[in-house]
């Protein structure tokens, strides 16, 4: 079998280290690696890694000077991969590795890439599942390339997938849409996310709705063009309603009031700002990507030369 590249980037997961490295052993057996990125974690999570390498040298890992972030982790991860099939998991144990097995015979049968599809999850709450499905119905909506709703980052794909990933030279990386956007043969797998045994989620809020941002912004500028018609239609109505209020005016039927002054002021103020904010977005992800800086550094490594 070809070498198999298992990257799991992880962050406070001291107590699933272990337990994940013996259950892809059960699945797999030989000839793979498990990269860890350790991405800044606080407890000791990269000091249980190193143990664990030391038992089993195919245990590797990479650990960066700060937290950078998932995607960017993944990113690391993968360009230090030396398999020719790659599979990227998350070190909470929700992505079982009882469907390796299965993700591999389908880049054996042909296919370049597997997704895999979460049917359910046992630690979701009803508010973060209706936002999930909120957010694929409005970037699907405003984006040129579609993202399926709950396609984890749990997927495997070959080498020419992964030379074709690392030629994306964007900082703002939204590796789904990346997946997405880039084709080849393609297969999808389901399963159901196992209820989570240690830890909490790093998902907060505040990271989805970047995380979301971030998609809206990377695929389409459709955002823009919405706010253009937006723009217009206001406009428009607004100088049809001139138009009436000059009329009403010479006939000498006008009535004095507030009430249509204020409302007419927020509807337009609050229009600008959203155009304006959306501009800003884009604007922003420009400022990122010019300063080129780089979307990670290596603080440490184990039983791995990193990139140059």
């Amino acid at each position: 079998m070809d070498l198999l590249s298992i990257i799991i980037p992880v962050y406070n997961e001291e107590d699933n280290i272990q337990l994940i490295c013996e259950q892809i052993d059960l699945q797999v057996k030989d000839n793979y690696e498990i990269i860890f990125v350790d991405d800044g974690s606080t407890d000791s999570t990269f000091y249980v890694i190193e143990e664990q390498s030391v038992r089993d040298h195919r245990v590797k890992c990479i650990s960066l000077s700060r937290n950078f972030g998932h995607q960017n982790a993944l990113m690391a991860g993968m360009k230090n991969a030396a398999g020719e099939i790659i599979i990227l998991m998350d070190g909470d144990l929700q992505h079982p590795p009882s469907l390796i097995p299965s993700m591999i015979g389908s880049i054996n049968d042909g296919f370049d890439l597997v997704h895999t599809f979460r049917r359910k999850n046992k630690n979701g709450s009803a508010i973060k599942t209706i936002t999930g499905r909120l957010f694929y119905k409005f970037i699907n909506s405003i984006s040129d390339t579609r993202i399926e709703p709950n396609v984890a980052d749990f997927k495997a794909f070959n080498r020419k997938v992964l030379n074709s990933i690392l030629k994306f030279k964007e900082k703002e990386l939204f590796l789904r849409g990346i997946f997405s956007w880039i084709g080849f043969k393609s297969t999808t797998l389901s399963f159901n996310a196992p209820p989570r045994l240690h830890g909490q989620t790093k998902y907060s809020f505040g990271k989805m709705m970047r995380l979301a941002l971030k998609g809206t912004t990377s695929f389409g500028f459709k955002p823009l063009r919405i706010a253009l018609l937006l723009g217009m239609f206001i406009s428009i109505t607004a100088f049809a309603f001139a138009v009436f209020a000059l009329v009403a005016y010479f006939k000498g039927e006008t009535v004095p009031g507030w009430a249509s002054l204020i409302i007419g002021i927020m509807l337009l103020g609050g229009t600008q700002l959203l155009a304006i904010g959306l501009i800003g977005e884009y604007i922003a992800s420009l400022f990122i990507e010019v300063k080129d800086r780089p979307v990670y550094l290596i603080d440490k490594t184990v039983n791995i030369e990193p990139e140059h």
